[in-house]
């Protein structure tokens, strides 16, 4: 299975971008990645259809998604053995970065900035390549 990014269009009004689909070209099967699945479920009850069409980027609110979309788009050819490498050095670095928000976020009483900061350290530190390209596999 190959690991793409895809759109999600949700009741003909709203395109999701960016989310992270495993995909099999001999079958022609397409899965959500596991770990962003309840993010994008979230995202899409959150959403409600209007009459303009509508385009969002799932990278903008899960984590996960925000580091394979800037690693695809960085490296457009990366085998999976190297992406799993670079995955996991890139997600140690945006926690990383995001601790130091979250610390910037407390000493402001900014206690909506903590609480997203929270939810996206939440999802990154749940997400282990390894553990969810072997189900895929």
């Amino acid at each position: 299975m190959n690991l793409e990014l895809r759109s999600v269009i949700y009741a003909k009004r709203v395109e999701i971008r960016d989310v992270p689909v495993f995909s099999c070209m001999t079958c022609s099967t397409y899965e959500v990645l596991k770990p962003v699945k309840p993010d994008l479920i979230q995202l899409i009850s959150s959403l409600s259809p209007g009459s303009e069409y509508v385009s969002v980027s799932f990278a903008d609110s899960n984590e996960v998604a925000k580091l394979i979309t800037e690693l695809l788009e960085h490296h457009p050819d990366i085998d999976i053995d190297t992406m799993g490498k670079e995955i996991e050095q890139a997600k140690q670095e945006r926690i990383n970065l995001l601790l130091d928000l979250y610390q910037y976020a407390l000493s402001a009483g900014d206690e909506h900035w903590m609480n997203d900061v929270e939810r996206r350290l939440e999802q990154l530190s749940q997400f282990r390549w390894e553990e969810h390209f072997s189900e895929a596999g």
